[in-house]
């Protein structure tokens, strides 16, 4: 019978087992796992862009003595400035009316119980993205005699919010890895991979002042003039607040 002998190179197998220790090392580098040593930054940015969405809110009203009459008179007001505003170039789907009725608490006999009179309301919200559009309709919309101002609320429209949102964003993930690295050097210590990012505060649009100037009924300008005020909107921010949390060694 042949014996069959199995002879061992001890150096060789301690020296693979070496490799294998040194690759699972460098595959799970337990030197960067989270054992509480963190520092959280925060970053911040604005950027600025004009406006490229306005939005209208004419509103009027009419008084009678009943609901239907009182409704009728509005609606015949409302859809005559409707009917302007799509030929001057807003669409019928950027257009949305309301109408309402209620008891007008004006003055009252004396003795009354309830009110005299019945007050409709025919309330418009119109959008354009169109500033040429928009200053034809503030100058139309100036000789209507609504009941509140006429100025459009500026605003950006969804794609140009989140374009402004992505690139504010990167700034603002920029400068917080800024801070990230001037904290490390102010301490003496190594900045790590990022372990989270949190955007629980961010801040959306920050409106400013709008420069179109209003006009409401009563006030000194008289409308006959036909005199509008000039759109102007300025330049809106959009500030964008992150915290991201990095290892620290």
């Amino acid at each position: 019978m042949n014996t069959i002998t199995i002879k061992f190179d001890y150096k060789f197998i301690s020296a693979a087992l070496l490799v294998i220790i040194l690759i699972m090392l460098v595959i799970w580098q337990p030197w960067n796992v989270v054992t509480g040593r963190t520092v959280v930054v925060s970053g911040q940015a604005t950027v600025k862009a004009v406006p490229d969405e306005f939005t209208f809110y004419p509103a009027y009203q009419a008084k009678n003595k009943n609901s239907t009459d009182a409704i009728s008179a509005v609606s015949k007001k409302g859809n005559a400035v409707v009917k302007k505003l799509v030929a001057l170039g807003i669409p019928e789907n950027k257009i949305t009316t309301n109408v309402s009725s209620g008891d007008y608490y004006g003055i009252k006999a004396e003795g009354s119980s309830g009110s005299d009179e019945i007050i409709a309301t025919f309330s418009i919200t119109a959008i354009t993205n169109d500033k040429k559009i928009a200053q034809e309709s503030l100058d139309y919309l100036v000789t209507t005699d609504p009941i509140y101002g006429v100025s459009p609320q500026s605003n950006f429209a969804t794609a140009t919010r989140r374009n402004l949102e992505s690139d504010a964003r990167r700034l603002a993930l920029a400068d917080a890895k800024s801070r990230a690295e001037q904290t490390a050097q102010e301490l003496g210590i190594k900045v790590g991979r990022v372990v989270e990012v949190s955007e629980p505060n961010w801040g959306g649009v920050i409106p400013l002042g709008v420069g179109e100037d209003s006009v409401a009924p009563g006030s000194s300008r008289d409308l006959a003039e036909t005199t509008s005020p000039k759109l102007l909107t300025g330049e809106q921010e959009v500030t964008y607040q992150i915290s991201v949390t990095y290892r620290i060694r």
